[in-house]
């Protein structure tokens, strides 16, 4: 009967220890759930969300999708079947969450997926039910298991898959049924395909396991027909996995190994050079081991702690096989892949549970011994503690910072620079960060390839017939002059002096639209942490009658197609700032002569009043009159257009407006663009978002 009571009360303090972790993981990984910025190896994670926003924009479900970073070829960098970019853009669209939120969802529902294989391994391994709450408890407070199961990396859903492959793989060996088979090889090809790196981790205990039933038949003697059929079972559970990644090998390594700069992740590349498969000298080396530790301390718990309570395990005779066969896996990932584990924490995700179990068969064994009760409740804490101090030390401090994502510069050149432009970024490596947010496809260089003069020429050459908007360098780059003017001689780029500098990078935009950038910045407050070179703008918006050069229009306005040659703002030429917009002030009177090609078929302009204009009921615009007309020197103007908006009083005039007006040019024929006021001009704030005619 105590014996009863004693199960009944730890059963029921292992539940209440695992409903706490729970509630602990869930908090965690929901913790500024909707930030934009994706703290933890943004440059990984940038990159798996570039590929998702081009899936989505080109709506490319297909096997060959872009991965605009390294120049054309745009298709250039495989690395992965984008099943879990796949499944971010479906939820996106069904839901209207934004990527990073559709990403972290499915990320932490795959997590969440991955306790109930683990749940079920843990019982094949014969452990009672409340001593596998024990287990999960440990891996869903781990600080890694929090801070990566909310990323927009495909890790998660990899260790889904293997995790279930491990035990469709056991189950397969002990029934030899079909079902399962059948489990095995859908969940083990969907985690070799998404990320093979994962997977192994996986597959070392699944080796182990099948190694240990052929000895169990050799020891038995039960002849060589058994062993055989054992054999066959579980090659069965691997071989369409193994042929389907040797397939997409073969496909994408030629793409890669053609390309001028993605040829470094070819999978030779990326397992010798990248991950450092098997590599010997490398686990012998002092400072890949400090790195190492230094995850641990990271995304685990105090490396004294791990060490001190595998120690612990190995010495109990009770456990020391469990403990020393669960953490296995652990280690030999890390003696896999010495420099993917040393240098990037994130690979982890992939085997830390495997140490999480160790540690708690040690917990295990604790609980059965004879030491006092109150004090194994103290010991059984103690990795807790350590889990929660090692996260709030370091993971919660990145997860606690509220930022969108991207730079100030990234925003502007997103916001005011054609879509279907392309940059050009040196001195951030192959980091996706700067494409994304600024959501323009790019030449990144990678390190060291700026001097490679035949690759550059290469690489520029590549882009023929592209419209390259900026070019931006980080850090040391800055001062490449030799670099700089050569990406300039190429693609129409001022670089004088930068169009705009930020504090580790400057931007030398393409003379088309370095002007009109300059114009934005100076004035709005919408993009902190940019400077303007001395001189680039006029203090005071220019008055009058400005007539204007050809490029100094196309650089100015490059929101109006064809650019103006002549103006006339009776409150001075400027541009301010509508939403994420830059548009011109209309203040009347203002006028704005555009000449329009001899084929134009259509006017499209794109006008409106700002809100503040009509939004107070004591002070407020009384209309603005909108309109074009057609002129020429030696005959009367034509009327083409002509609207009053008054918002105060009609609603539909609020907001964006557009006209869109047929017209047929005449010989020698200018379009006046002009804005008047009704009774009076008080609070007549009106704009003009783009002009195009043609």
């Amino acid at each position: 009967m105590p014996c009863q009571e004693q199960s009944r009360t730890e059963a029921r303090l292992l539940t209440a220890l695992f409903a706490a972790a729970l509630i602990y993981s869930v908090c965690g990984i929901g913790y500024h759930w909707t930030m934009g910025f994706m703290s933890g190896h943004e440059f990984r994670q940038a990159h798996t969300a570039i590929v998702a926003h081009y899936i989505d924009k080109q709506d490319n479900f297909g096997l060959l999708y872009e991965t605009p970073l390294f120049g054309k070829p745009w298709v250039s960098l495989l690395l992965e079947v984008p099943i879990y970019e796949w499944a971010v853009v479906l939820l996106s669209r069904a839901t209207d969450w934004p990527h990073v939120v559709a990403a972290r969802t499915v990320s932490a529902t795959c997590f969440y997926l991955t306790l109930p294989a683990i749940w079920l391994l843990l019982g094949r391994l014969g452990l009672p039910k409340p001593r596998r709450l024990l287990m999960l408890a440990l891996i869903l407070s781990m600080p890694l298991y929090i801070y990566y199961s909310r990323a927009f990396l495909m890790d998660s859903m990899a260790f889904m898959f293997s995790a279930w492959w491990l035990l469709a793989f056991v189950r397969t060996m002990e029934r030899r049924s079909a079902v399962w088979l059948l489990a095995a090889v859908v969940t083990g090809t969907a985690a070799a395909v998404i990320k093979s790196a994962v997977w192994a981790a996986w597959l070392a205990p699944g080796a182990a396991y099948g190694a240990w039933l052929l000895w169990r038949d050799l020891r038995d003697r039960v002849g060589w027909g058994v062993t055989l059929k054992t054999i066959a079972w579980g090659l069965a559970t691997v071989v369409v996995a193994f042929g389907t990644l040797r397939a997409w090998v073969v496909y994408t390594d030629p793409i890669k190994a053609a390309h001028a700069s993605a040829w470094i992740f070819t999978s030779k590349n990326l397992t010798q050079g990248n991950w450092g498969l098997f590599d010997l000298k490398a686990l012998l080396s002092a400072a890949l081991w400090k790195n190492l530790l230094h995850c641990w301390e990271q995304g685990i718990m105090s490396r004294w702690l791990v060490f001190a309570f595998l120690g612990i395990g190995l010495a109990m005779p009770a456990v020391r096989w469990r403990v020393l066969g669960t953490a296995a896996p652990f280690f030999v990932a890390q003696f896999m892949f010495p420099f993917a584990y040393a240098y990037q924490d994130y690979y982890f995700y992939a085997c830390a549970a495997f140490v999480a179990v160790g540690v708690g068969y040690t917990l295990v064994g604790l609980i059965d011994s004879r030491l006092p009760r109150w004090l194994v409740g103290v010991v059984v804490l103690v990795p807790f503690a350590g889990q929660v101090r090692a996260y709030w030390q370091d993971y919660r401090v990145g997860q606690r910072t509220w930022h969108h994502g991207g730079y100030s510069f990234t925003e502007l050149l997103r916001d005011h620079t054609p879509e279907n432009t392309v940059i050009i970024v040196a001195g951030a490596d192959w980091a996706a960060v700067t494409p994304l947010y600024a959501q323009r496809k790019a030449l990144m260089i990678r390190n060291g390839l700026e001097h490679d003069r035949a690759y550059l020429e290469r690489a520029f050459n590549d882009l023929a017939g592209e419209e390259v908007c900026a070019l931006i360098v980080f850090n040391d780059l800055r001062y490449n002059r030799d670099f700089i003017n050569l990406a300039a001689a190429r693609f129409n780029i001022d670089v004088s002096q930068p169009t705009v500098s930020f504090v580790v990078a400057d931007i030398y935009a393409s003379r088309t639209y370095s002007k009109g950038l300059q114009l934005i910045l100076k004035n709005t407050r919408q993009y902190p942490h940019l400077t303007l070179p001395p001189g680039a703008v006029p203090d005071q918006p220019a008055k009058g009658l400005i007539t204007f050069p050809p490029a100094t229009a196309r650089t100015s306005f490059p929101n109006i197609n064809p650019a103006p040659y002549q103006a006339n703002f009776q409150f001075g030429l400027d541009w301010l700032t509508h939403g994420r917009r830059a548009v011109l002030s209309a203040h009347p009177d203002s006028d704005l002569w555009i000449a329009p090609p001899a084929d134009a078929k259509e006017i499209r302009w794109e006008y409106g009043i700002f809100a503040g204009a009509y939004e107070k009921s004591d002070a407020h615009t009384d209309g603005v009159e909108f309109s074009i007309h057609a002129e020429r020197k030696d005959g009367p103007s034509r009327l083409l257009f002509q609207r009053l908006l008054d918002p105060a009083r009609e609603p539909k005039d609020r907001g964006d407006q557009q006209a869109v007006i047929p017209y047929a040019p005449q010989p020698g024929e200018t379009l006046r663009f002009s804005t008047r006021p009704g009774a009076h001009s008080a609070f007549d704030w009106a704009y003009t978002l783009r002009i195009e005619v043609k």
